[in-house]
């Protein structure tokens, strides 16, 4: 790693240590449910928390807080073009984002191997297959793109995560309707997450382009 990559890996090493610390909390809880089956699927309850966690501690300041401080002028300023720089960030913020959810879904898997008879019940579903990977770039691109638009951190979290919330509560409206099959029903999803995470992206772009 060199470059325009290493300077993005020092400014968000933060954001990595907050998001392995809460998988630290994960890692425990999962621990105890595995010792503990009375206590079985307290950890799944909370596996959706970790979009808003990654829009909230992640996407919103990366941008923004840049805005803030001023410090995008020197990026810019250092033959790196604003796109490169953008690219830069989110590739790092990324390679996190996707590290993490690996690491999330490998501990709910290993502390809720099976469906228990109906893997499109949401604790199971949410946390297997390609869709937690899907939502959490959708999420990091989320903040990022209000944090680019908003230009400021206290008003891009908030949005962040009320709206990474209101589109899994959508999702699982939408889901409990369709009546597809488990692996249809994940890679639609995954879909349309992706799908969403570029056009935020290009959002976040444009937004930058013409920053002045």
């Amino acid at each position: 790693m060199s470059g325009p990559l290493w300077v993005a890996w020092r400014g968000q090493r933060a954001q990595a240590a907050a998001i392995a610390g809460l998988l630290l909390l994960y890692g425990a809880a999962a621990t105890i449910e595995r010792l503990e089956p009375d206590l079985s699927g307290r950890t799944f309850q909370l596996a959706g928390l970790l979009a808003g966690a990654i829009c909230l501690i992640w996407g919103a300041p990366l941008i923004a807080r840049e805005f803030e401080a001023g410090t995008h002028q020197l990026a810019w300023t250092q033959s790196l073009s604003r796109g490169r720089w953008l690219a830069a960030v989110l590739a790092v913020a990324a390679a996190g984002a996707l590290t993490a959810t690996a690491v999330l879904t490998l501990m709910l898997t290993w502390a809720l191997p099976d469906a228990g008879g109906d893997p499109m019940a949401w604790p199971y579903y949410e946390s297997h297959g390609p869709l937690p990977f899907g939502r959490s770039l959708f999420a990091l691109a989320l903040g990022v793109a209000l944090g680019a638009v908003t230009r400021h951190t206290r008003v891009a979290m908030p949005l962040s995560v009320l709206l990474t919330g209101t589109s899994q509560l959508a999702g699982r409206a939408l889901r409990d309707g369709s009546g597809l099959p488990f692996w249809t029903m994940q890679w639609t999803e995954t879909a349309v997450y992706l799908a969403l995470a570029l056009s935020l992206t290009g959002v976040a772009y444009l937004a930058i382009r013409h920053r002045v």
